[in-house]
This record gives structure tokens, sequence and C-alpha cells, in this order.
């Protein structure tokens, strides 16, 4: 049975439409959803270093 849904996966990657679909889903829906989550982590980065330089000219 289960050689027998390796066997559909296979056939189903081997299909051009399929590969098309799937890069497309991958450039167009991945990308995008990575590139918000690294704007998110960079903002976080840009906020600490901001509050710590703040927190060193204020007190030195």
């Amino acid at each position: 049975m289960p050689y027998d849904y390796y066997e559909y996966l296979k056939k189903l990657r081997d299909n051009e439409e399929y590969s098309e679909a799937a890069e497309l889903v991958r450039q167009n829906l991945w990308s995008e959803t990575i590139n918000f989550k690294l704007s998110q982590e960079w903002l976080d980065i840009e906020d600490r270093m901001l509050i710590m330089l703040y927190q060193c000219l204020r007190y030195t």
C-alpha cells in the first residue's frame, strides 16, 4: 500500500503541469511568507538595537 502511494506521488511529480504549479506556489507564496517573517525579525532586531543605543546615549 505505501509503495502504491509512492508510485502515485512519483508519477504526479513527473507531470509537467504539477511541476509548473508547484514552482509557482514555491515562488509566489513561500517567498512572500519568508520575506514577511524576515522583515518581522529584522524589525524586532532593529527595535532592540535602537533601545540599546538610546540607553547607551542616555546613561553615558
